[in-house]
């Protein structure tokens, strides 16, 4: 049965907020992500999604904002700051890879260098399965389903069970009335450890909702920090006006932020099969079992929303907005828990600098032009050829703090 692609922005809208349209974009990486909140559907989807809520609030935000985030940021940048270079795809990954294990509830016993380099290499064998389905070569899907497989497996022994076991022991503890609640760790495992009986998890389901969340706050970050930094850099070479205006709007790198997020999608096309006939937007049926694919990236191109200019890269531009960066963060049930942790939320008038939910990735893209940050004029950077999705394989940078734009 041929897939059904849907590509003008209402028609896409209306395809992610059909109840009847399951999730399919994950399934060639079932082994990782099949019982994963991404991949859930229906009642066992809003269940999932009602416990782990308690980690998705303003408040622990905020504080990995203004907290966290600023100390990772120093010790993450040292070694490359004494060295005056170095790679913004690794230097992202070890960034985002500090905070989402924190925020997942991943123990890391050493925090080591050794011992994070050691994460970092199993983030990213994790990080080929999203993309087994976008692979340009199928012979490469069962080699790296093999090596997604063994990834697994040791995450799951060396650091997912010890820090499942560590926290269910201070649960039993707060039962038994020997610890306040207030005493259990604030992450996600401790949520889902709290509210197994309800959800009814299977010892595997908690290896995949732990890697998932672990990867989407990491590799996906990655992907758009770096989209952000090229295009922000790009910009203000075309338009160096706009560097006293990254200097005076506190907003400013927040909005390149989201134009960036616009052109670049994480996942350019998201996927669902309808589990019974589905009308789409322009009446078109979608039988049971048929795929349909919901082009994001035509969509955030969509001219008469986002403008003739709609596919090149201009922060400036005036769009409603609840549609500041298209869809891609995408929409209905399966929009993603983090955005708001990742890009912050949309600056009201009147708004308080001093109190914004900036995002992660608008904070991180700032420290690094404190820094002096710029591409490396003698090493140009590199997409990944290996899948059809747009993104950066390398990307060398240096410092130059005496000429830093912030």
């Amino acid at each position: 049965m041929a897939e059904i692609e849907v590509q003008s922005f209402g028609g896409c809208v209306h395809a992610l907020r059909q109840a009847d349209l399951r999730q399919s974009l994950y399934d060639e990486a079932a082994l990782m992500m099949g019982r994963a909140v991404v991949n859930l559907h229906g009642a066992e989807h809003r269940a999932r999604r009602g416990v782990e809520a308690v980690m998705f609030r303003k408040d622990i935000f905020l504080h990995y904002e203004k907290n966290v985030l600023p100390q990772t940021l120093a010790e993450t940048l040292a070694p490359f700051l004494a060295e005056g270079r170095g790679d913004l795809v690794e230097i992202g990954y070890r960034i985002m890879m500090n905070l989402t294990i924190d925020f997942t509830g991943v123990d890391r016993p050493l925090r080591s260098a050794e011992e994070t380099g050691e994460l970092l290499r199993l983030l990213k064998e994790f990080s080929l399965a999203p993309a087994l389905g976008q692979a340009r070569d199928p012979a490469d899907v069962a080699d790296k389903k093999r090596r997604i497989a063994l990834a697994m497996e040791e995450f799951r022994t060396r650091f997912l069970d010890p820090s499942l076991a560590r926290r269910q022991a201070l649960i039993d503890r707060c039962k038994a009335g020997e610890i306040d609640r207030g005493e259990l760790p604030k992450d996600v495992l401790t949520a889902l450890l709290l509210g197994r009986d309800e959800l009814g998890m299977s010892d595997a389901e908690f290896v995949q909702e732990g890697i998932f969340f672990v990867l989407a706050g990491a590799h996906t970050t990655i992907h758009s920090l770096t989209h952000a930094v090229h295009e922000i850099w790009n910009w203000l070479t075309a338009h160096p006006e706009d560097v006293e205006r990254i200097r005076s709007d506190p907003y400013f790198i927040q909005q390149c932020v989201y134009e960036s997020l616009r052109l670049h999608p994480s996942s350019p096309v998201a996927r669902r099969r309808a589990l019974c006939p589905v009308t789409l937007k322009d009446g078109e049926i979608v039988e049971a079992g048929q795929e349909v694919a919901v082009n994001l990236r035509t969509a955030n191109h969509d001219v008469e929303l986002f403008g003739d200019d709609a596919n090149r890269f201009n922060p400036h531009r005036t769009v409603r907005s609840n549609f500041r960066y298209g869809l891609s963060m995408g929409d209905g049930v399966h929009a993603c828990l983090g955005r708001h942790l990742a890009i912050g939320v949309d600056p009201k008038p009147g708004s308080d600098p001093d109190k914004h939910q900036y995002g992660v990735v608008p904070l991180i893209v700032a420290g690094l032009l404190r820094q002096g940050l710029r591409p490396d004029p003698d090493d140009a950077p590199e997409k990944d050829e290996t899948i059809t999705r747009i993104t950066w394989a390398r990307y060398p940078i240096i410092f130059k703090p005496e000429e830093a734009l912030l």
